[in-house]
């Protein structure tokens, strides 16, 4: 049965400008799509940004967990790398947390933007200020 959180979701589907600055200065620019799978289960979300001079894809995989009451993601990248993550929505507060990384941000009418952190070994760091706009 599919679980009534899931239409936290909704908003987020379509296609996003993607802009942000980097803490070293590296632009962020690109487009973020979210769609639903058929059947409206599971959420994918294509990555496709440049980080200054560094192109960036990735596709992620977001369900809800019904046994912890949260949202679970899996992020594949086109550098080999996979990302584990654990988001919540609460109104219009957005927070994902992974091993190394963790966003809190606001999504207001057609935008979210937000602050990325890096953990650096002992401390949270911010890494990223962050902004999309659905097109």
């Amino acid at each position: 049965m599919k679980n009534n959180r899931l239409n936290l979701l909704n908003p987020y589907i379509g296609k996003w400008k993607t802009e942000g600055l980097t803490k070293s200065g590296d632009v962020v620019a690109g487009t973020d799509i979210y769609e639903w799978v058929d059947g409206g289960f599971f959420l994918t979300h294509q990555v496709d940004v440049m980080f200054g001079d560094k192109k960036v894809r990735s596709l992620e995989i977001t369900h809800y967990d019904d046994m912890e009451d949260v949202f679970r993601s899996q992020s594949f990248d086109n550098a080999g790398n996979i990302s584990i993550s654990t988001l919540k929505i609460y109104d219009d507060i957005i927070l994902i947390f992974a091993d190394k990384e963790r966003f809190k941000g606001n999504f207001k009418a057609n935008t979210i933007e937000g602050i990325w952190e890096q953990f650096d070994g002992k401390n949270w760091v911010h890494w990223m200020d962050i902004k999309l706009t659905k097109i």
